[in-house]
């Protein structure tokens, strides 16, 4: 996986001086961000009406990631739609902005790009104080590459969020730490892989954790997870991971390990499958964490598997 990007590999903020280029190659969050099958109450028809355990996680996992997507490629998305503040043909660059979202807006938002000599596209998001100057008071908070020889359709990059530096311009941004992005979309689906470094709220924990999934334009799906967490709370942390299949019809299974910690050279497994309600169909652990439930022929997914080094990297 590539390292994440350095926030000094963009120029001084005065070189905020713009040019044409190719807005639709910029990531797309309808295409990046990843579409887990949901149902409403109506219809779990278990016995129990509860919601299986790993979907809830997988779920929960999903959709804050896709809020964090939405959170850089929305501004993109939306940004872009207007004509540029300023371009530059010669140097081939183009910003747009900065803009705020209202008068107790502390903060103005602005997007860059510049189109590289290999034809790849590197752009920011940069935030200043309101009433600032570009060229003086810049600051960026998000850094990307587009690939060269990515389309509209089929395009590939990386792009990296410094919430640390964004929460300290703005104190409704209550994130700090990293979060990244890499990606490669195509007509048949998407993969990607996330990252967070030292993440969380400004006042509470902070957590380093990986994140891949790989979903087909039917729908079809998988989720593999990997963070570390004190399981049993007494100050050593163990790695968990977690593999989520799915079919668009919202069947699935997870399986998932904890190892390290106070567990030593010990493992514990434990698998779960749902079908299109939602509720648990199956489930089964290594040391009874929870009561077994059902056998593993009803399973959308035969075979248990889980995440490995190579989940967490983009085979190009």
């Amino acid at each position: 996986m590539r390292a994440i990007l350095a926030l000094a590999l963009l120029p001084a903020c005065g070189d905020f001086r713009a040019s044409p280029y190719h807005e639709d190659l910029l990531p797309q969050e309808e295409k990046v961000r990843i579409n887990l099958p949901i149902s409403d109450a109506d219809a779990k028809d278990g016995e129990t009406g509860e919601w299986a355990r790993y979907y809830v996680v997988t779920r929960g996992v999903t959709e804050h990631v896709n809020g964090l997507i939405a959170f850089v490629l929305g501004t993109v998305g939306t940004v872009t739609k207007l004509e540029p503040q300023w371009s530059d043909a010669d140097s081939r660059q183009a910003v747009w902005g900065p803009y705020s979202d209202s008068g107790l807006d502390p903060v103005e938002t602005g997007l860059w790009v510049r189109e590289e000599d290999d034809a790849s596209y590197t752009w920011a998001i940069f935030q200043l104080p309101k009433g600032g100057d570009i060229e003086t008071d810049a600051t960026i908070i998000v850094t990307g590459v587009v690939d060269a020889g990515s389309t509209a359709e089929d395009a590939s990059g990386v792009f990296a969020v410094d919430f640390t530096t964004a929460a300290a311009l703005d104190p409704a941004t209550r994130l700090t730490g990293t979060f990244y992005v890499e990606y490669a979309y195509d007509a048949e689906g998407v993969d990607a892989v996330a990252g967070f470094e030292d993440y969380g709220t400004v006042d509470g924990e902070r957590m380093d954790a990986l994140y891949a999934y790989s979903q087909d334009d039917a729908g079809a799906g998988s989720m593999d997870l990997a963070w570390y967490d004190d399981v049993n709370g007494t100050g050593t942390d163990e790695l968990l991971a977690m593999r989520t299949r799915w079919e668009s019809t919202g069947d699935g299974r997870s399986d998932a390990v904890v190892t390290g910690g106070d567990l030593g050279a010990d493992a514990v497994y434990a698998s779960e499958c749902w079908a299109s309600d939602f509720v648990t169909s199956y489930w089964a652990d290594t040391i009874g964490i929870y009561e077994a439930v059902g056998t593993e022929d009803v399973c959308a997914y035969a075979e248990a598997e889980l995440p490995t080094e190579a989940s967490f990297s983009i085979v190009e």
